[in-house]
């Protein structure tokens, strides 16, 4: 299993060097980072890399691609520049700009717009008229603090509600994959849990669960949804290349995306602001 160190470290066991690697025939490799989206890192894998080798095949790239543990570890792998360009979380992305500079260059479509939202979901059998005064007490689980939804959103819910939710649940765990968080209201292991809506409706798509197997009980604002991003140091070149290559992917060869997304665009900083002024409010960014 791949974990956080072994993500950063080149096949000989040390440091992968910054620069973009060229392989003997003279191209040179992207390697790109992704935290498991998908139930493993395997199944990742598998989902992943025939879109992000179609886009190293329109610049005349190859592609190394590693799945990280969680996306926190991703967030690390090009914020030190160990990766060329990742797939973050909105969250892991003001992380990685605010700590070392990484650039934004694309965002992802779900249903051809560039947003998701946040959700709180309950057990199905739970009785909550008013969320979230009749929640107190109960347990929660929340995901890893790299995640947008699954910690940052929720938690500056919470606190500008003057509610601390370490304190205010009876019983709080973070650090669950989003998967995980969404069985465990379900098997009764917890009665609430954080996660986002394009990964619960992927789950009822999949099968994976009824659709009223747990019930929402919060939703966030639209929120932007994930960007794809470069390291500091990729040249301008090679960013504004595979800017114009997830833009110019064709409607045949976007049916490699998995469920629900639809495409890519061109994004700025902007959408992300709000996150970035959220993280500031929790002070888990310097003001």
């Amino acid at each position: 299993m791949l974990g956080r160190r072994s993500l950063l470290l080149g096949a000989a066991g040390t440091l992968a060097a910054p620069a973009l690697l060229r392989a003997q025939t003279g191209r040179k490799t992207i390697k790109v980072a992704l935290a498991p989206s998908q139930p493993t890192q395997a199944e990742t894998r598998k989902v992943w890399e025939p879109l992000y080798r179609m886009v190293c095949d329109r610049i005349g790239a190859n592609l190394h691609l590693t799945v990280a543990n969680d996306w926190a570890g991703v967030s690390v792998a090009i914020g030190s520049e160990q990766a060329d360009l990742a797939q973050l979380g909105p969250w892991g992305y003001v992380l990685a700009k605010n700590s070392s500079g990484t650039r934004v260059i694309n965002v992802m479509l779900i249903g051809g717009k560039p947003i998701y939202h946040g959700l709180i979901v309950a057990r199905a059998d739970l009785k909550l008229e008013k969320f979230p005064e009749d929640a107190k007490g109960m347990s929660m689980q929340m995901l890893d603090t790299g995640s947008t939804t699954g910690w940052m959103v929720p938690t500056h819910y919470f606190r500008s509600r003057g509610i601390e939710p370490k304190t205010y649940f009876g019983r709080y765990a973070e650090g669950a994959s989003a998967a995980a968080a969404q069985m465990a209201t379900i098997n009764g292991q917890v009665d609430l849990a954080t996660g986002w809506d394009t990964h619960r409706n992927t789950m009822i798509k999949n099968g994976l669960m009824k659709a009223d197997a747990n019930k929402i009980v919060w939703q966030s604002e639209p929120l932007p949804n994930e960007p794809i991003v470069v390291r500091k140091s990729v040249d301008e070149e090679t960013a504004r290349a595979l800017q114009s290559a997830f833009n110019n992917l064709t409607s045949d060869e976007l049916k490699a995306l998995p469920y629900p997304y639809t495409g890519f665009a061109t994004t700025t900083d902007e959408p992300y602001a709000v996150l970035e002024t959220m993280g500031r409010d929790l002070g888990v960014l310097k003001v």
